[in-house]
């Protein structure tokens, strides 16, 4: 099974009898979206919340582990695509792809931050383990891309096996995302390094790639991998998607970060800011994220009736749309009032990435292991997307 998929309804049918509980296109997508969010506010409340929480962990390492949670989903659900687990009946599937998530997730940041932080102390401690974390920040494009926009290649035009191909993956993913982080990222962490050799400060650097993410994930799910797929030939396709979500990314990013000054963000929370201002536009697009993952993978992706320029942009204005309004509301109310967040300004408050990661994660658990476990959707006829 793939994990994200574009142009699809990827939520399951069965037939009479299933232990499922069969519900209407209408109410499915509703379930599925309270259950994600009633898992992952009672994740919130074990864990994070400044105010109630039973252990605290919040922000850190509660950060870092939720962030390798969701690269090693990448690895097992994107790259290897399920292999070794696809064959396992549910929830046995779903809870052994999870509890080896789990396990990764806290054994590598660990290892990371308790053993080469002995060597490196960018890595060591506290300000580690935010070091740490910000590896998933490249990682989740660097290994992500390759098995979707790049649809595998160079390795599924080799031949190789889903294993075989999932572990090329895995070392190019690597290999990208090193390249990145020590680019990009570490010069602004490491006590060693002179400031001229910084390419970008950490603020744009995370503000900007997460911009590069959201780009990816417009035009690989609501897009169907549009516009890189006029290109004929596959490599030309994947080498197109890698790159110009660079550029789209870029676009983006100056977009999201006009619409928040404007808009979005009131003044006395922009001064507040300050200088962190460009984080802001990761803020924005994480809610995007969530929003597109959602209406590919719950919603079918619809509609499909309409010629492909329609069917896109509709997609496009709702899930952007609902992720600047899920902003708004989050920042607005829900962040401090649910979640009990510090407010940054009167009426407003929050860190957006934190929350809707574990939305993301929550979300991409039950989709990818569990594959909707529980609830299956009526296939009618007459429902047209």
């Amino acid at each position: 099974m793939e994990p994200i998929r574009s142009g699809a309804d990827t939520a399951p049918s069965y037939a009479t009898g299933s232990t499922r509980a069969t519900l209407s296109p209408f109410v499915f997508p509703i379930a599925v979206f309270l259950i994600v969010q009633v898992v992952s506010l009672g994740v919130w409340r074990l864990f994070v919340d400044p105010a109630k929480a039973v252990w605290r962990y919040y922000p850190q390492p509660f950060g870092m582990y939720l962030f390798w949670g969701i690269l090693v989903l990448v690895f097992i659900g994107f790259n290897f695509g399920m292999a070794g687990f696809s064959t396992l009946k549910q929830p046995l599937r779903g809870l052994a792809a999870t509890g080896l998530t789990l396990l990764l997730g806290f054994a590598i940041p660990g290892a990371v931050v308790y053993g080469y932080g002995l060597l490196d102390p960018t890595f060591a401690g506290g300000t580690g383990q935010g070091a740490t974390g910000l590896i998933v920040l490249i990682g989740f494009y660097g290994f992500g891309i390759l098995a979707t926009g790049m649809a595998g290649w160079p390795w599924s035009d080799s031949g190789l096996n889903q294993a075989k191909g999932g572990f090329a993956q895995l070392v190019s993913g690597a290999c990208l995302t090193t390249l990145g982080y020590f680019l990009l990222v570490y010069p602004n962490l490491s006590a060693t390094t002179a400031s001229h050799k910084v390419l970008l400060t950490l603020p744009v650097t995370i503000g900007w790639f997460y911009s590069v993410i959201v780009a990816w994930l417009t035009t690989f799910l609501i897009f169907d991998n549009w516009p890189w797929s006029i290109l004929k030939r596959r490599s030309h396709v994947a080498l197109a998607a890698f790159a110009g979500n660079f550029l789209l990314g870029t676009a983006i990013y100056f977009g999201f970060i006009e619409l928040i000054k404007s808009y979005l963000v009131p003044s006395e929370a922009l001064w507040k800011i300050g200088a962190a201002l460009p984080i802001w536009a990761a803020q924005l697009g994480v809610w995007i994220v969530f929003w597109l993952i959602f209406w590919a993978n719950v919603m079918g992706n619809l509609p499909q009736r309409f010629g492909s320029f329609w069917n896109r942009m509709i997609r496009f204005l709702f899930c952007w749309g609902l992720g600047i309004v899920s902003f708004e509301f989050y920042t607005r109310w829900f962040a401090e009032r649910i979640l009990h967040e510090l407010p940054i300004a009167s009426g407003f408050s929050g860190d957006p990435l934190t929350w809707v990661d574990l939305l993301n994660f929550v979300m991409l658990v039950y989709i990818v292991y569990f594959d909707f476990c529980g609830l299956s959707k009526i296939r009618n006829a007459n429902y047209n997307n």
